[in-house]
């Protein structure tokens, strides 16, 4: 679905320039979820930000579907690949279900009434629905994250990526977000996802690349691969 080929990015400043990437190939499975493990600094988010085209000035190539995705326009990018940031970004001065709306309204130039009913389907879907005409403030953080994950699913996307999905959660809002996850993934919604955090890798484990310093240092996949075998990733659920 998604393929990248010795994906190179970095951080360029008057001082010079930072290698944060280093020749990244991997690729995102249909139907999986795929984890991007490592300490934090490894270049994980960084990579997910290419995937999703906000990070265009790298070297390399990413695919979807065969196309290269740096050719999408933002409205298509959004359409095909659903980002769920680590801060939320929620519109503070917006309901819940105005935040949901606002890019199918403004980018996607769907009528209101159409846009609505779209959006109160996804939010219930998520178990949002109470929530629609609240405010972010409002919310709980695992609330805020849900309205994110939903504003990113009512443009229909085939991939969700979300970068350190737990990082901000508390332990039952964490529990809820593995069961939710889950079950997108059960209805076809191919996930990608960075974290370091061990307890809720174990719970998504489907496809691991390990990163480190910019490289991608092992993959495991647990329809085909042993985990005995894979040292780094081993040694990283069990000592993190």
């Amino acid at each position: 679905m998604i393929y990248g080929k010795k994906i190179s990015w970095s951080y360029k400043s008057k001082k010079g320039s930072l290698p944060v990437l280093k020749e990244v190939t991997f690729e995102l499975k249909k139907g999986r979820i795929t984890t991007f493990m490592g300490q934090s600094g490894a270049g994980k988010t960084t990579l997910l930000k290419c995937v999703a085209n906000l990070h265009s000035s790298y070297e390399g190539v990413i695919t979807c579907n065969g196309e290269d995705i740096r050719k999408f326009d933002p409205v298509e990018r959004a359409s095909r690949i659903g980002f769920v940031l680590q801060q939320f970004h929620l519109f503070p001065h917006l309901s819940v279900l105005s935040n949901c709306t606002y890019a199918l309204v403004n980018a996607m130039g769907m009528g209101e009434t159409e846009a609505e009913k779209r959006a109160i389907v996804t939010l219930d879907s998520l178990g949002m629905q109470s929530f629609i005409q609240s405010f972010p403030s409002q919310l709980s953080g695992g609330q805020q994250q849900r309205v994110a994950i939903a504003r990113a699913l009512v443009l229909h996307p085939n991939i969700l990526l979300l970068d350190e999905p737990t990082s901000a959660l508390d332990p039952e809002s964490k529990l809820s977000l593995e069961s939710l996850l889950l079950d997108l993934n059960r209805r076809g919604i191919t996930i990608a996802l960075s974290s370091h955090d061990m307890p809720f890798i174990r719970k998504m484990m489907d496809v691991v690349y390990f990163m480190e310093q910019g490289e991608l240092i092992e993959e495991w996949d647990r329809t085909t691969d042993d985990l005995s075998s894979k040292d780094r990733i081993k040694q990283f659920l069990t000592h993190i």
